[in-house]
């Protein structure tokens, strides 16, 4: 059995099998508002931020605003790497070559690998994660991953991707965030370091 056919079958699997009305009113609205989710976060993250204190007795307010603009810029930089390897991959969605695909929303017209949505969510999710360690305790810094499997996992059950696409874009999030936010701490640490 090859990695497509069993690609296939474990898209069938989620899009067929796991398929009931509950998720069919919940994946799309995952899929296309997701996103807005993670807004209660971004707050939570500012008032951790503001009433937290480090060994120097600083608020970690500026470093929350940073990390949220990194975030952000982080999922700029993804959309723009997402787009130049879907083009030369040039996978077509399971929607356009599965036939009896299960097709729950408009079958988009760009190519299939990675999944954009898993790729972004991803890299929002993972700077986030990275740079509130020393403010927001783990069991809150795990939400916006959670968040951003919810979203991925949406994409096959809506038919418009393949597991692997979704894996793909998840992996490949993750480690433009992490890379994105280590760059960060090192400008900032070479800054701190300059300026004592």
């Amino acid at each position: 059995m090859n990695i497509q056919t069993l690609d296939t079958q474990l898209l069938l699997l989620i899009n067929h099998t796991l398929s009931n009305p509950l998720f069919d009113v919940l994946m799309p609205m995952f899929s296309y508002q997701g996103y807005l989710l993670v807004i209660p976060f971004l707050f939570y993250i500012i008032i951790r931020a503001f009433q937290q204190r480090d060994g120097q007795g600083r608020r970690y307010l500026i470093q929350a605003i940073a990390a949220i603009l990194i975030a952000c810029c982080a999922v700029y930089t993804s959309d723009w790497i997402e787009y130049l390897i879907k083009d030369a991959v040039a996978r077509v969605r399971p929607c356009r070559a599965i036939e009896g695909i299960r097709l729950i929303t408009s079958c988009p017209k760009s190519y299939s690998l990675p999944s954009g949505h898993a790729m972004s969510s991803f890299t929002f999710a993972t700077t986030l994660f990275y740079l509130t360690r020393e403010y927001v305790s783990k069991s809150w810094r795990a939400y916006p991953l959670v968040l951003a499997a919810l979203i991925a996992f949406s994409r096959p059950y809506l038919g418009v991707h393949y597991p692997t696409d979704i894996l793909a874009g998840a992996l490949l999030g993750a480690f433009i965030g992490l890379v994105l936010s280590m760059l960060y701490q090192v400008i900032r640490t070479a800054f701190l370091i300059k300026r004592s």
